[in-house]
């Protein structure tokens, strides 16, 4: 008979081997057997945080704290699980709990550290990796600290600050000759919030990924198919191995910009694999992974066995979706896993990564120096380079039934509010200031300290149109297209533009003013436009953004005109088949100049 003992090494064991279901299985069957153990509770806890069932492993550690009101790493997962729903603000005292359990802990500080970040109370994340140093004397907790970036930035001068700050710190680290064994573990976050500075971050970008190279050479591993010498695989089909990869294959901006592409490729020229973590099932998950030839679910948390897996695969393509949102692919593309490796624009900024050889954009949305950004070579394709099926929004709500006010000119900035840099502070109010009954309304984040820290700013610069300032709260993707579609004007950040939502508003008609940055990641939305043979909203400076907002606002028949337009160009940007070629032909063209 087995024992409860030789179940709970079995389902460690599997979960050690990347077997999750295999484990969280083995540890359901020894919880039946011991309903009451803690052993079995944390460790199963532990097999269904990794398969992404976060519910599920927030009940299994909640009944640890139960059972054990001083369990000493309870407190810490309870707070991991509720950071991965999303809901910061009721991780933060279980974060907090354990610091004050255990205060000579320095992941405690650490883990304190990131809530902290994650909520925009950046001083009192830099704190909290300080305090870690003190306890441990480990440089990297400084490194994070340095690393540590303000979700929403004071003013110009704050952004040339903390990048300054960012650099030298870098520099420190590699200069200093320190080691690191896993990044991925020791590190785990990326430099995400540099992209919304409206600055050129190639530089930053090849620094820090110089810095992990020199720090961790094993990152730089190499598949045996892809060493020098290796002879070039003949394949019995034909067809190319493509690999497609991103940890945001499901109901996610990334899983709606690519699903398309990875289901139309041309399957007699690439055989598809989609590499994936363990996610629960979803309308997108589940086109994507039907769309495979091949799924490999690699374990978020070990960069070397899911380069293996990975290499197993012997592709000859790695194409990234989005690289720098989470630190699992970005640490992962340091390793050369097939011969041509590429990314997207999933999240627009280079990455300074030596062992990305393309980068692949929207001709129409690049700038004539775009390629001095990148330090893959940039690839300038046609069309709107995916494949988007029309969305189809029939009875979307009114203004009244989404409680915004019938008598008010809604000007509607739904981007996250990372993405407001403070040049736009002073577009906004003025904006307001030109039009007495205008209200500009962003969508809040799942935790308030963002939004309050945006409004302040604003306040500050203009407290005579604060009121008119408002945020409402998270929403469904319907009723977010609704809130769109039920605003007079939709306002396009200066310096990153909307890219999934920009799409989504032009499908319902929707107006935006746009002003085209200096980066591809400011001008998405004159890419559309651009696609589209429509320039009327495109402004030429940040003046004529205000004239244009405004009289788009003020002016319903030009409003109405403009939108009849929109509604009989957008089809350039929905189901564009030529795209789909245009990215097989590139692909297959960049295996042989490899000689494959």
């Amino acid at each position: 008979m087995t024992t409860i003992d030789q179940l709970l090494a079995q389902g460690i064991q599997h979960h050690r081997d990347g077997q999750l279901a295999e484990a969280v299985a083995v540890l359901y069957r020894a919880h039946t057997l011991e309903p009451t153990s803690v052993e079995v509770l944390f460790t199963l806890g532990g097999a269904l945080a990794s398969l992404h069932r976060l519910e599920d492993a927030l009940a299994c550690f909640r009944r640890v704290l139960d059972l054990d009101p001083r369990h000493p790493a309870a407190p810490t997962h309870i707070g991991a699980a509720l950071r991965g729903l999303g809901r910061h603000d009721e991780a933060t005292p279980f974060f907090e709990q354990a610091t004050e359990t255990a205060p000579d802990q320095p992941e405690n500080w650490g883990n304190l550290a990131i809530v902290y970040k994650d909520q925009s109370r950046l001083e009192e994340a830099r704190a909290c990796y300080q305090r870690a140093w003190e306890v441990s004397r480990d440089p990297l907790m400084l490194l994070k600290r340095t690393l540590a970036l303000p979700v929403i930035t004071r003013s110009r001068d704050h952004i040339r600050e903390v990048r300054q700050t960012f650099l030298d710190g870098v520099r420190n680290f590699r200069e200093a000759g320190h080691a690191i064994a896993d990044p991925l573990r020791q590190v785990g976050q990326t430099s995400f919030l540099l992209a919304y500075h409206g600055l050129d971050n190639r530089p930053l970008h090849e620094a820090v990924a110089g810095m992990y190279a020199q720090a961790c050479p094993s990152l730089t591993w190499v598949a045996p198919h892809c060493q020098t010498g290796a002879a070039p695989a003949h394949r019995q089909d034909g067809r190319r191995r493509l690999g497609f990869i991103s940890e945001h294959f499901s109901l996610h901006t990334i899983g709606q910009l690519n699903h398309g592409l990875i289901s139309r490729l041309p399957k007699e020229r690439f055989h598809i694999t989609v590499i994936t973590p363990p996610r629960p099932p979803d309308r997108l998950r589940n086109i994507i992974l039907k769309a495979a030839d091949t799924v490999v679910e690699v374990p978020p948390n070990d960069l070397a066995q899911a380069r293996h897996r990975i290499a197993a695969e012997e592709l000859d393509l790695l194409y990234y979706t989005d690289l720098g949102m989470r630190p699992f692919t970005y640490f992962l593309a340091f390793a050369r896993l097939a011969p041509v490796q590429t990314l997207t624009w999933g999240h627009p900024d280079t990455t300074g990564i030596p062992a990305l050889d393309y980068f692949l954009s929207c001709d129409a949305q690049e700038p004539a120096t775009g390629a001095d950004h990148y330090s893959e070579t940039l690839a300038r394709l046609p069309g709107p380079t995916l494949y988007y099926p029309r969305p189809a929004f029939d009875g979307l709500k009114s203004r009244v039934e989404l409680g915004l006010p019938e008598d008010a000119t809604i000007y509607v900035c739904p981007q996250s509010l990372f993405k407001i840099h403070p040049d736009f502070d002073r577009v906004l109010v003025e904006i307001l200031r030109r039009d007495p009954r205008g209200l500009l309304a962003f969508v809040r984040g799942g935790h308030p300290h963002p939004w309050h820290q945006l409004h302040e700013r604003l306040a500050r610069r203009a407290p005579d149109v604060a009121e008119r300032i408002v945020a409402v709260p998270p929403m469904s993707t319907r009723d977010f297209v609704a809130l769109m579609a039920a605003s007079d004007v939709m306002l396009d950040p200066l310096h990153y533009s909307g890219g999934n939502t920009s799409l989504e508003a032009l499908s319902q008609g929707v107006p935006i003013v746009t002003w085209p940055g200096v980066f591809m990641r400011g001008r998405h939305t004159h890419g559309w436009y651009r696609l589209m043979g429509i320039d009327d909203l495109v402004a030429r400076d940040w003046e004529h953004y205000i004239d244009l907002a405004v009289r788009l606002g003020t002016d319903a028949d030009w409003r109405h005109h403009l939108h009849q337009r929109i509604l009989a160009a957008n089809g350039a940007l929905f189901e564009h088949a030529d795209s789909v070629t245009a990215i097989a032909d590139f692909l297959e063209g960049a295996v042989r100049r490899t000689g494959r």
